[in-house]
């Protein structure tokens, strides 16, 4: 029997041992290489209880993927046993090795494999998912198509950004009162203009990640940018190791908090049956990334309180390598990302409905339900909110990764010419596409802000304080901001109890100061602020960005 068979006969306490005594004396004869990978398991949660984010944390354990049955965690082996006795349920799916990559699979497929040889291995995860590892660079050719790729991360699991800067349907009104402004922009776009782009597009007959051709097209959407009036630039990644591709960015300015932005994104590149010759990708993604070049080409003209970016990333289809280097640059850079809006195949609605999904996760449903309140009277197409952290086939989910609010709009419908050759611009309704954009063209607008009269507050910070007693503790809240350039008659003054609200007005009448002491609070909730300005005419800002009570404790 070989020591392969061996391990996977052996008990879970045992298999523990094993590896521990191996790694040990892979530490006396190769320090170095000790050093580099310590031993670890990757564990399927599929009952988190409340407690299991403290008992992960207290085991140096992270989150690698999140889905809607369970949870995917990345643990070191001496941890087992520890959570284990804190009664944490969980089954080992794998154990990490150099040079192994791990990917998470969708396949409609009961067995996604064409044969089981070869160096790749999975295990399914829930219906249709699984979880695959392999060291080999060619493995895709040994999945039966059509398929859906994510690389994971397993070195380490990012923090969660936790950003937040608006608040959701019940009490964004501001946003909503602009109706008018954002259908006048919605009857912008351009059924011909989103047709020249699509078929741009589509001519480089390939845009598979890798190809010189791909790498044409996003100097083509480089230019389409610039065309436009925009700064954009491209940036550079490499993914498996040896493979280089581009994002390309292009940014219009906020005016009145530009550090805070509202992200457009859509994959650029294709793939196909012979993805290296004949890949057009007229849905998959040239659809998309023209909703991005006709949102550019509309909203460049306009000014907004927030920045609003618009990117087209690349290697999505080989498993999101794109948004997954935009979003941890993001992430160590601080970004604030107010929410992502993800564009990927928004024009096959096929026969039956005209139906664009709306898909979120749990920390994006806010943004989810904004999405339709803001878009649906604009579009005679259905909105369909769908909240699943298990359809993670694309962009959104580099940024659920990551903690921001994303969420895509994807058509609901099966494309028979999916990942063909044959998925050109004639097989497209571009009446649907047209309204998809329109939604998306609408929302990317609330959120980022159309400037108002008088300007949104800016300068907000909020800082609290516990004060005990013998009988009781209670919380006061500190905010002070900057004073509006133009005269303004005072300022209202918003909270919640939660990000995005409902918020509660505090102040019956506006105020004239700066400042603002919110008192009597309990002292183990945090809560949320944001501001409007009132001009002498009685007219109301938009929302100042939003603060948390501690953001500024020392």
């Amino acid at each position: 029997m070989s020591m392969q068979c061996q391990e996977r006969h052996m008990p879970l306490r045992k298999r523990i041992v094993f590896y521990l005594l191996a790694f040990l004396i892979s530490t006396v004869f190769s320090p170095a290489a000790a050093a580099a990978a310590a031993p670890a398991a990757l564990l399927k949660i599929a009952d988190p209880g409340p407690a299991l984010s403290r008992s992960l944390a207290a085991a140096g354990a992270v989150v690698v993927q999140e889905l809607n049955s369970c949870l995917l965690v990345y643990a070191p082996l001496p941890a087992l046993p520890r959570l284990r006795a804190q009664g944490v349920t969980f089954t080992v799916i794998a154990y990490p090795r150099d040079n192994v990559s791990f990917f998470l699979l969708y396949s409609e497929h009961d067995a996604p494999l064409f044969s089981r040889k070869g160096a790749i291995q999975c295990r399914l995860l829930e219906d249709r998912i699984w979880l695959c590892w392999t060291t080999a660079a060619d493995f895709r050719k040994n999945l039966a198509p059509p398929f859906r790729l994510k690389a994971l991360s397993l070195s380490s699991a990012p923090a969660p950004a936790a950003f937040a800067a608006v608040p959701d349907k019940e009490s964004y009104q501001i946003a909503l009162q602009a109706g008018p402004l954002l259908a006048g922009l919605a009857a912008q776009v351009a059924v011909e203009r989103l047709r020249a782009d699509i078929l741009a597009l589509q001519n480089f007959k390939t845009r598979f990640a890798s190809t010189p051709q791909c790498e044409a097209a996003g100097d083509f959407i480089l230019g389409r940018f610039r065309q436009i009036g925009l700064t954009a630039a491209s940036d550079p990644f490499t993914f498996e190791s040896r493979y280089q591709s581009k994002n390309i960015l292009a940014v219009i300015p906020g005016q009145v908090a530009p550090e805070l932005m509202v992200l457009a994104c859509a994959h650029y590149d294709s793939t196909g049956n012979n993805p290296l010759i004949s890949a057009p990708g007229a849905d998959d993604n040239a659809s998309g990334t023209a909703a991005v070049l006709e949102m550019a080409r509309i909203l460049a003209k306009e000014r907004f309180d927030f920045s609003i970016g618009l990117l087209c990333v690349s290697a999505e289809e080989w498993g999101l390598y794109g948004s997954a280097h935009y979003a941890d640059r993001a992430l160590r850079n601080g970004d604030k990302i107010i929410a992502v809006i993800n564009l990927d195949m928004i024009a096959y609605p096929g026969d039956r409905q005209r139906v664009l999904d709306v898909i979120g996760n749990r920390q994006s449903e806010w943004l989810a339900d904004l999405f339709i309140a803001v878009a649906q009277p604009l579009v005679e197409l259905r909105l369909a909110k769908v909240i699943n952290s298990s359809l993670s086939w694309s962009d959104h989910s580099s940024f659920w990764d990551r903690g921001y609010a994303a969420l895509c709009g994807i058509e609901n419908s099966i494309n028979p010419y999916y990942h063909r050759s044959s998925d050109m611009l004639d097989t497209l309704d571009l009446g649907f596409a047209t309204e998809a954009v329109q939604a998306s063209l609408a929302v990317v607008a609330a959120l980022a802000q159309p400037i108002s009269t008088p300007a949104a507050p800016i300068g907000l910070r909020a800082r609290s304080q516990v004060s005990a007693s013998l009988f009781s503790s209670l919380k006061t809240v500190y905010l002070e901001w900057q004073a509006n350039r133009e005269p303004v008659s005072g300022y209202h003054v918003f909270r919640s109890d939660k990000s995005h609200g409902p918020y509660l007005r505090l102040s019956e009448q506006p105020i004239v100061a700066t400042a603002f002491r919110d008192s009597l609070l309990l002292p183990g909730q945090n809560y949320y602020y944001v501001l409007t300005a009132v001009d002498e005419q009685g007219r109301e800002s938009n929302y100042s960005a939003e603060v948390r009570d501690d953001e500024n404790n020392r």
